[in-house]
Parts: C-alpha cells; sequence; structure tokens
C-alpha cells in the first residue's frame, strides 16, 4: 500500500512566509516588541517560534495574545495568497503515482476549502482542521485512527520545527520542506527523513521511500 500523503497547510502549500513577516511588523508595537528587519529575516529563521519572538523582544505573557491575533489576521487575507511554485504540478504527481492526500491544519475547514476551491486544488481526499495544533502529534494520531491506517502508513509534509518534532516523536515519517519561515538549517537539527528544498522534489522523495534521515 502506498503512504497517505499529509500537507501542512499554512507555509507548506500556502506561499504565506512575507505575509507572516508583514503581520508582525504590523502588531509589534502593540505586543512590546520590535519590527523585523528585510536582513535579519534569515537569522531570524533558525530559531525556534519561542526564540524568535525573545529575539523580538515580545513580552513572554504577550506572547499568546499575538500569536492569536496574528492567526485572526493572517485568516482574513488567506484568499489574497498564493499557492507554493510547483505544489499543483506535486499534487497531481502524487495522485497519478496512486497516493491519497490529505491536509492537517490549525486553519479553519472554511478557509482551507475556499483557498483549495479559489485555485482549483482538487486533488485532496480529507482535510482536517485541529484547532490545538501545539500537540499535532496527537492530531496526527488522530487523523490516522479516523482514516482507520497505522501510523506508518502516513508521510507528513510540514514546513516547521515542531512538524519534524512531533512526527519524530510518534514514529511517523516526515519530509521537512525548506521554504517556510524555519530554515533548512533549523529543520535539519530535529531530523526529518528528508529535506525538500522545491515542490518539484516531493514526489521524487517519496517514491524513493522513506527511512533514510536527513
Amino acid at each position: 500500500m502506498k503512504p497517505y500523503v499529509v500537507f501542512d497547510f499554512d507555509g507548506t502549500i500556502v506561499q504565506s512566509k512575507m505575509l507572516a513577516v508583514r503581520l508582525f511588523n504590523e502588531l509589534s508595537a502593540k505586543y512590546g516588541g520590535r519590527q523585523i528587519e528585510d536582513e535579519e529575516i534569515s537569522r531570524l529563521s533558525d530559531l525556534s517560534i519561542p526564540d524568535r519572538l525573545k529575539a523580538l523582544q515580545v513580552p513572554l505573557y504577550k506572547m499568546p495574545a499575538l500569536v492569536m491575533e496574528g492567526k485572526r489576521r493572517y485568516r482574513e487575507e488567506l484568499s489574497s495568497l498564493q499557492p507554493v511554485s510547483g505544489i499543483r504540478e506535486a499534487f497531481v504527481r502524487l495522485k497519478e503515482n496512486g497516493h491519497k492526500l490529505g491536509i492537517l491544519s490549525s486553519n479553519t475547514m472554511d478557509n482551507i476549502r475556499g483557498f483549495l476551491a479559489l485555485h482549483e486544488l482538487a486533488e485532496f481526499d480529507v482535510v482536517h482542521s485541529a484547532t490545538n495544533m501545539f500537540g499535532k502529534d496527537k492530531a496526527i494520531r488522530k487523523m490516522a485512527r479516523s482514516l482507520d491506517i497505522g501510523l506508518d502508513q502516513l508521510v507528513y509534509i510540514g514546513d516547521e520545527l515542531r512538524d519534524v518534532q512531533a512526527c519524530r516523536k510518534i514514529g511517523v515519517p516526515i519530509i521537512a520542506v525548506t521554504w517556510g519561515l524555519d530554515s533548512a538549517a533549523l529543520l535539519a537539527e530535529a531530523g526529518p527523513d528528508f529535506l525538500c528544498h522545491s515542490a518539484a522534489e516531493l514526489s521524487g522523495l517519496i517514491a524513493k521511500g522513506i527511512g533514510t534521515r536527513g
């Protein structure tokens, strides 16, 4: 049986990196932080989310409120964003190769389905929305149960350090993509099965089989 390929949504399917930077800069003063300068985006990408917010001088007690408002603002602007370059073709190739495709995201079902419809991305067999994605390992387990498949029959595609950490925790193969906010170096430290630097690589990496880390 070919593995069920499950994608994160924001940052993995949706090209959202620069919107995230802009929204932070618009909200930073309200929450006591400083602006992100263009020349430091790369350096900040090497840091985990808590360390990133610390470097940007956001007080610890204000972080949850900043994240919540940032997510709300992001969702309001989602329809203005584009899919990651080449991701549509990757979906088509995976379907042609016999894989089922899913999405697991903290975004809302309406937002996800609206974006997929707007951009005519009709290849997905299932979409799951999980409100608490800081417990992503639990969300992945729950999704696997709902699909009646074992964790070893699933491959996860994500762009964040926490994606890799969650999959390593429960033994799910993980391909970490490097076009989101988290850098290749940060992702590699967590030990994904593969690092993927362009959407064109995805179907080939999955066809190779998952098992060799790095």
